[in-house]
C-alpha cells in the first residue's frame, strides 16, 4: 500500500476524533452554563469565566478541522475555501440569535440547553462525511455542467452566504426598529426563513456523483504512456541518482501547491502494491516490462504527510529538491514558525488589523452615546459591521484567489490594502459624527473580515499544509492579543477623558475616543509597513505558484489530457517527455 494511503487514513481518523473532542467540550460547556443559570451547581464568577472559555474552545476544535480538511482537499482554491468557511463562522452567531429571537425569547436559560445539543447533533451527523480525498474527483472537471464544477459550487455557496447575510441584517434592523413593531408570530416566520436559507447550503453537493468520491480518469493510450513515464521519472524534480540511466527528472508543474519531496512521491516499483479498483478506481503504473499498469492520481501533501511504509522518514539532506513553488515553501513546524521573521510580520499585521476592528466593535455602544445617539442606537451599526465582516471574508477569499490564478497577483498585496483601509476607518472614528459611523462601520467590518480570510490563507501558503492546523491555531492568538491590548488602551484613555468632565463616569463629545483612535491609526500605519515588508520578502514565490496554477487550470479545462487533476502532466507525447533535458 502506498504511504499516502496510510496518510489519508490517518487524516480521516484524526479529523473525526478532533471533531468528536470539539463536540464533547462544546456540549459540556453549554450544559454547565445551563446548570449554573438554573442554580443546579454553585457558580462563582471565576468559574463561569472558565466554563465560558471552555465552551468557546470547543468551537475552535470544530473550526480547525473544517478549515484544515477543506484546504487540503482544495489546495488550488485555498483562498476561496477559507473565505467561505470564515464567512460561515462570522454569520453563525447571527443565525443562532435569529433562532433565539423567533422561538425562545425571553427564555434564555432553556436556549442554553438547546445550544448544548442541537449543534452537537448536526456535527455528529456530519462526521461520516468529513474526509480527506487525495485525488482529483470526476465532479471537479470542467466537462461537467458549470453548476457542477468546483468553481460553480463555490460560486453557488458564495451566493447563499451573501443572501443569508443580507437577510440577517434586514431582519435584525426590522426587529430593532420601533416603526415595525414585530409580533412573536412574525419573528418566528423570520427565524424559519433563516433556517431555510442556512439549510440551502445542502444543495451544493447535488450532482457530485453521490456520497462516494469518484476519481477522475485518464483517457487514451497516449496519456497512459505519459502516466507510466511519469511514474518512472517521478512527479517532481528528482535527484539524478534516483533516475534511470539516460533519463532526466521532469518537474510536474501541475502538482498542488503543497510541499512534497521526492522520497515521498517516488517509491521502488518492486515494493509498490497495486490498488484495488473497488477502493481507488482505475489508474496506471508501469511494470518491470515497461508496460502500463495502474497508479492513482493523488493530491500531494507535506513532507511528513506521505511516508514510505515500514521505514523512517528520510533526512532532509537525503531528499531531492521539489519543483517550483513547492521547493520555495517547505512545510514549517510551529517551532520553526516561532523563529521565522515572516511569521511574526504576519502575526503583527493581523494583530493590529483585527485588534482595531475589535476595539471599535467592543466600544461601539459608548461611541454612539458619546456622539449623541440613543443608548440602544448601536444595533444598526453592529448589523452593518456584521454584514461587512461577512462580505470582507467572502471577497478577500475569492478575489485574491481569482487574481492569483489569472495574473499571478501576490496575495500579500491585499493585506497591505486592507491594513490601509483599517487605518482610514479608524481615522473616520477619530473625527466622526453620528452619520459618519455608517461608512466607518462598513470599512471597519470589511477590514476585520478580510484580515481573517487572508491570515489563514497566507499561513497555509507561507508555512505549508502539513503543520497548518498547529500553525493556524497559534496565529489565531494574533486577534486575541490585539483585541486585548487595544481594548485596554481605549478603555484607559476613555476613562481619563470622562474624568476631565467631572464625577460623571460617562463622556460626551467626539473628543472622548479621538486620542484612542488616532493612536490605533498610527499602529495601523505600522501594520501597513510590516505587511509591505512581508510582501517584498515573499513575492518571488508567487511566480512559480502562478505558473503551476495556470497550468492546472488549463488541464482542468481540457480533460482529454490526463486529468489526474493537479498532479498529471501536460506533455504531448511520451517521446517528448523522455527527451527533455
Amino acid at each position: 500500500m502506498h504511504g499516502w494511503h496510510l496518510s489519508a487514513a490517518r487524516l480521516i481518523i484524526d479529523c473525526r476524533i478532533t471533531l468528536l473532542i470539539g463536540v464533547i467540550v462544546n456540549s459540556f460547556g453549554w450544559m454547565s452554563l445551563w446548570a449554573a443559570a438554573k442554580g443546579l451547581i454553585p457558580a462563582p464568577f471565576w468559574l463561569v469565566l472558565i466554563i465560558a472559555g471552555l465552551t468557546c474552545n470547543g468551537g475552535t476544535w470544530i473550526d480547525t478541522v473544517c478549515l484544515v480538511t477543506s484546504v487540503r482537499n482544495f489546495p488550488n482554491e485555498r483562498g476561496t475555501v477559507v473565505g467561505l468557511l470564515k464567512a460561515c463562522v462570522g454569520l453563525s452567531a447571527s443565525v443562532y440569535t435569529s433562532i433565539y429571537v423567533g422561538f425562545e425569547e425571553p427564555d434564555a436559560i432553556t436556549y442554553l440547553l438547546y445550544l448544548a445539543f442541537i449543534p452537537a447533533i448536526v456535527v455528529m451527523c456530519s462526521i461520516p462525511f468529513i474526509n480527506f480525498v487525495p485525488y482529483t474527483q470526476k465532479s471537479e472537471l470542467s466537462t461537467q455542467p458549470q453548476f457542477c464544477t468546483t468553481g460553480g459550487r463555490f460560486l453557488f455557496a458564495y451566493q447563499i452566504m451573501t443572501v443569508l447575510a443580507i437577510y440577517l441584517m434586514t431582519t435584525a434592523v426590522m426587529d430593532q426598529s420601533p416603526s415595525f413593531m414585530l409580533n412573536h408570530q412574525t419573528r418566528m416566520l423570520l427565524s424559519i426563513g433563516t433556517i431555510i436559507l442556512t439549510l440551502s447550503i445542502l444543495l451544493v453537493p447535488i450532482g457530485s456523483g453521490g456520497l462516494a468520491s469518484q476519481r477522475a480518469q485518464s483517457q487514451g493510450d497516449e496519456e497512459d504512456g505519459i502516466e507510466a513515464a511519469r511514474v518512472r521519472v517521478g512527479p517532481l524534480a528528482a535527484d539524478p541518482n534516483t533516475c534511470p540511466p539516460g533519463q532526466h527528472a521532469v518537474p510536474d508543474v501541475h502538482a498542488p501547491l503543497m510541499s512534497t519531496t521526492m522520497s515521498d512521491a517516488v517509491e521502488d516499483d518492486a515494493t509498490e502494491e497495486p490498488l484495488t479498483p473497488t477502493q481507488h478506481g482505475t489508474s496506471k503504473k508501469s511494470d518491470p516490462s515497461g508496460k502500463s499498469a495502474k497508479v492513482p492520481h493523488q493530491k500531494r501533501l507535506g513532507q511528513d504527510d506521505v511516508q514510505t511504509e515500514g521505514g523512517p522518514e528520510p533526512a532532509p539532506s537525503d531528499r531531492a529538491p521539489s519543483a517550483g513553488f513547492v521547493a520555495q515553501m517547505p512545510d514549517t513546524t510551529l517551532l520553526q514558525c516561532c523563529t521565522s521573521l515572516n511569521f511574526w510580520l504576519l502575526f503583527l499585521t493581523c494583530s493590529i488589523g483585527m485588534g482595531s476592528g475589535l476595539s471599535f466593535l467592543n466600544n461601539l455602544g459608548q461611541l454612539v452615546i458619546a456622539l449623541g445617539g440613543e443608548s440602544d442606537g448601536q444595533a444598526v451599526f453592529v448589523s452593518l459591521f456584521s454584514v461587512s465582516n461577512c462580505a470582507g471574508r467572502l471577497l478577500l477569499g475569492y478575489i485574491p484567489e481569482r487574481m492569483l490564478h489569472a495574473r499571478g497577483t501576490p496575495r500579500c498585496i491585499f493585506l497591505i490594502l486592507i491594513s490601509a483601509l483599517s487605518a482610514v476607518a479608524v481615522c473616520f472614528n477619530a473625527f466622526a459624527s453620528l452619520p459618519l459611523l455608517f461608512p466607518a462601520s462598513t470599512m471597519a467590518g470589511l477590514a476585520f473580515g478580510a484580515t481573517w480570510s487572508l491570515m489563514a490563507t497566507l499561513t497555509s501558503e507561507f508555512f505549508g499544509l502539513h503543520h497548518f492546523a498547529s500553525n493556524y491555531t497559534f496565529i489565531q492568538l494574533a486577534p486575541a492579543a490585539g483585541g486585548f491590548g487595544l481594548g485596554q488602551l481605549v478603555g484607559s484613555l476613555y476613562e481619563k477623558e470622562a474624568q476631565k468632565a467631572g464625577p460623571n463616569p460617562s463622556c460626551y463629545g467626539p473628543h472622548c475616543f479621538r486620542l484612542s483612535f488616532l493612536l490605533i491609526a498610527m499602529l495601523d500605519v505600522v501594520a501597513v509597513l510590516s505587511s509591505t515588508i512581508l510582501y517584498y520578502r515573499t513575492r518571488h514565490i508567487y511566480i512559480s505558484e502562478y505558473q503551476e496554477l495556470h497550468q492546472h487550470d488549463e488541464d482542468m479545462q481540457h480533460p482529454h489530457f490526463p486529468t489526474g487533476g493537479a498532479n498529471i502532466g501536460h506533455m504531448s507525447s511520451l517521446s517528448e517527455l523522455e527527451t527533455i533535458s
